[in-house]
């Protein structure tokens, strides 16, 4: 199927409205991009024009994420010769000329042709502030929550923002400190296993009627009172012994390049993934 003369008449185009407030300025600009052209039609056909016109609002509340607010430059030479060029950063140009912002953003999203060019110059409409001059067609309102917005979270890096933080970090972090706590526990009952052994090894015959709470209360008082003799007379507060450089007597100390690393994480949840695996094939 493709579109009849007729239909790519400029009486039967639609027009849509987008409203820029708090926008990210790519995200807006190719929406309004794909409406131009058509490709958001059911219509579309590559090799005919059925695109829409674009009215565009509030064009000096468009955001951009980051620093470009300061650092963004734009360039131009109207008289293309040497010496001509003047450069001036988003936030000047904003104040300045607005509408200029989102025209080179929507034409960064078009193809350079001839036929780009007349939709461009002739179907896009930009504005400064909520007013515009085409309420007798009948505009459209774009559905402007499909484009997103530019809030705080959007400065900074993608593992700090919020969403990523609940959905990604917290599971991984909850899995992490569940297989330290297991191991932590495997390495507390081995030791209280090897010293219940070893106090065993030492009554000899004598725990043979003793009941097993008895034998481990006997166990605990024998190991205070044996620890209590080695350490008598000792001071329970040792100086630590401060190691320093030579002449200039300043503190050592250490220094490592993975100090600020997530080293073993990794691991970790491969460990837990095989053993996952591993009470899967048990199970089956």
């Amino acid at each position: 199927y493709h579109p009849s003369k007729d239909m790519q008449d400029d009486t039967f185009r639609q027009w849509y409205h987008f409203d820029a407030e708090k926008k990210t300025l790519g995200h807006l600009a190719k929406a309004i991009a794909l409406v131009l052209q058509g490709k958001e039609s059911p219509l579309y056909d590559p090799i005919r024009d059925i695109g829409a016109y674009a009215i565009v609002t509030n064009c000096e509340r468009v955001r951009v994420s980051g620093k470009k607010y300061h650092y963004k430059l734009y360039l131009r030479n109207v008289g293309n010769r040497p010496g001509n060029m003047k450069v001036e950063r988003f936030k000047d140009l904003q104040k300045r000329f607005p509408e200029r912002i989102i025209m080179r953003a929507v034409w960064g999203f078009m193809p350079k042709t001839p036929s780009s060019r007349r939709i461009f110059r002739e179907r896009l409409k930009l504005f400064a502030g909520p007013n515009h001059l085409y309420y007798n067609k009948d505009p459209v309102e774009y559905p402007m929550h499909k484009i997103k917005d530019c809030t705080h979270t959007s400065n900074l890096r993608y593992r700090d923002r919020t969403m990523i933080y609940q959905n990604n970090k917290l599971e991984k972090e909850r899995l992490v400190n569940d297989f330290r706590q297991q191991r932590e526990d495997t390495k507390r009952l081995k030791a209280y296993k090897r010293f219940l052994s070893t106090q065993l090894e030492r009554a000899g015959s004598e725990v043979d009627d003793m009941a097993m709470e008895d034998f481990v209360t006997a166990a605990s008082d024998s190991e205070y009172m044996r620890v209590f003799e080695e350490t008598q007379g000792q001071d329970p507060n040792p100086t630590k012994v401060q190691r320093v450089h030579y002449k200039s007597w300043l503190p050592k100390k250490k220094y490592s390049a993975n100090r600020n690393q997530r080293k073993g994480l990794t691991p970790v949840i491969q460990k837990l993934e095989w053993n996952v695996e591993e009470n899967n094939k048990k199970k089956s």
